[in-house]
């Protein structure tokens, strides 16, 4: 019995060290989006190469860790992350396995940096396919020198792409992601293992969505965010499924590609894809939003016209706006909630607005404004019409002489004289030129339409003030109601003062302006350096009503 169980113990003493022979590993396997369509670079095949390494060296896979679609040159892959993870843990991690080391990395102080940190866990990195990077002095040598052989590799097939992406921009291709409306699709199909080139076309799902965010945006009576709304409602979605980010609509309106022109790399072209809208437009829009950021305007849950404008005759409070969902009502109402009570004092938001409308009736321009105003018009018409001609001129003028310069390189070509390839790049360059002189033409004949449109809008404010407010959208309004008055005095849900600007008050004082008898009589007006002043700063309330009837 005595030798039994001494045979039996010196079984299991040798089953113990056969287990402790086996080492844990891990196995990491990699393919960026190129390699994806090459053989032998698929993640199943890594996987399996390495298995069968550890079977037949003692190793025991303790895990995979896969990283697919991601580049060798960045640090930055989940799966790389958890390995690294796992290998600090203290989870008796041997080593970690590989197929190749540009599996690993293609960038030399990435792949140093991922051997320090398996080194300082007491993890050996194995390349199945590179047995002599080993840990002596030579196989250090040979394995820092194979990681430059990657990274040089890397930044080869780099720079070939760069140059690609540089040749189709210069061709009037976009080289980089469609924008929302575009769509990227293969031109052809793939070939020797590469995936056939893209081009941008029109994305037939999304092209009317945000072209009708434009229209909308470009009439100005709506903000990027109430545009986002609308779209979202109308079935516009992020990839996510959800409603675009503000960012993501201000990028999209900002952006000059939609308007043909191409940025990128520090560099700008026309593009050879069917723009969205005109470049008179894109610049309508960065203007209108340029005008939103200058006049602070900002986008507000409820907007009341009037804010700011009205006050209590009580207290001397600013009134506020304030909506009721559940009564489907909005009201003003004194922002005073100590010196005493607003029953009685809350004033529907239509009875107090449609106040401040009669008020409108009141004003009128003398005939003398009148004819000035219309006199100086008519000369700025005059002048602007002018200038738009002569430059229209200028720019039919050299499109003659290019289509002539064309037309002799035909006859060039049919005489011989021309390669079909020089041909090729001479009319190329003579479309792109004709092309830019076109829209330039565009672009003018588009500001004189909106010169015209300034000027009607001044005629009609000088002629009828109160026509004038009524067809205006809200934020133009608003301008009207600040070029005319400082404040409205409300008591009792009426409005029991009316208060001019400064400038009104001079105007009326010199007989330019005219006010009903229905307004308070004013004090005195003795003028100080501070009100004049006052009124040489009103002459940029005058300009911001200009840019904003430009833009309307």
């Amino acid at each position: 019995m005595t030798g039994f169980f001494g045979a039996l113990r010196c079984a299991r003493r040798n089953q113990t060290s056969n287990l402790k022979v086996m080492q844990k590993a891990l196995i990491y396997c990699r393919v960026s989006t190129e390699e994806q369509a090459e053989q032998g670079y698929s993640l199943d095949a890594q996987e399996k190469f390495c298995r069968a390494f550890a079977l037949n060296n003692g190793y025991i896979v303790a895990g995979v860790y896969r990283d697919e679609g991601k580049s060798g040159t960045s640090l930055d892959r989940p799966a790389l992350k958890d390995l690294l993870a796992k290998c600090q843990d203290k989870q008796s991690i041997s080593a970690v396995i590989v197929q190749e080391t540009d599996r690993l990395a293609r960038n030399t102080q990435n792949h140093l940096t991922i051997k320090t940190l398996l080194s300082k866990a007491e993890v050996k990195l194995i390349s199945v396919n590179q047995p002599m990077l080993d840990d002596s002095p030579e196989g250090k040598m040979i394995d820092t020198i194979i990681a430059s052989v990657n990274q040089f590799q890397s930044d080869i097939n780099s720079r070939k792409t760069r140059k690609g992406m540089q040749q189709k921009f210069d061709e009037g291709g976009w080289p980089s992601l469609a924008p929302p409306g575009y769509i990227n699709v293969p031109m052809g199909e793939s070939t020797n293992m590469r995936k056939a080139q893209k081009t941008i076309v029109i994305d037939p799902q999304r092209w009317n969505l945000i072209k009708e965010g434009f229209v909308l945006y470009l009439s100005g009576n709506y903000s990027a965010d109430h545009v986002s709304d609308i779209l979202y409602e109308k079935g516009l979605r992020a990839k996510s499924g959800k409603k675009f980010a503000h960012s993501v609509i201000v990028t999209i309106l900002k952006n000059p590609f939609y308007a043909g022109i191409m940025r990128w790399n520090k560099q700008e072209k026309t593009g050879k894809y069917p723009p969205m809208i005109t470049l008179a437009e894109h610049k309508k829009v960065l203007e209108i939003m340029n005008s939103n950021n200058n006049y602070a305007c900002r986008r507000r849950k409820y907007n009341f016209l009037l804010r700011g404008f009205i006050f209590c005759d009580i207290c001397g409070q600013r009134y506020v706006g304030e909506k009721h969902p559940t009564k489907n009502k909005e009201y003003y109402h004194c922002s005073s909630r100590r010196t005493h009570s607003n029953k009685g004092q809350n004033v529907e938001v239509s009875y107090l607005e449609q106040q401040i409308k009669e008020q409108f009736k009141h004003v009128q321009f003398s005939e003398k404004v009148i004819a000035r105003a219309l006199d100086k018009l008519q000369k700025l018409y005059q002048k602007q019409n002018g200038e738009i001609a002569g430059q229209t001129q200028i720019l039919n003028n050299k499109k003659k002489a290019i289509e002539a310069r064309r037309d002799i390189a035909e006859q060039k070509l049919l005489r011989g004289v021309l390669t079909d390839e020089d041909f090729k790049r001479l009319r190329d360059g003579f479309t792109m030129e004709l092309d830019a002189i076109q829209t330039q033409i565009g672009e003018l004949a588009e500001q004189r339409e909106l010169k015209i449109d300034v000027i009607a809008e001044v005629i009609k404010l000088s002629r009828d003030i109160y026509k004038a407010y009524l067809t205006a959208d809200p934020e133009l309004r608003r301008h009207y109601i600040a070029l005319f008055w400082e404040r409205f005095i409300v008591r009792d849900k009426e409005i029991v003062k009316a208060i001019p600007t400064r400038l009104i008050a001079v105007m009326q004082k010199e007989g330019r302006v005219r006010l009903d008898s229905k307004w308070l009589p004013l004090s005195p007006l003795n003028l100080t350096l501070r009100d004049w002043q006052y009124m040489e700063s009103l002459k940029d309330r005058l300009s911001n009503i200009k840019r904003l009837l430009a833009v309307a």
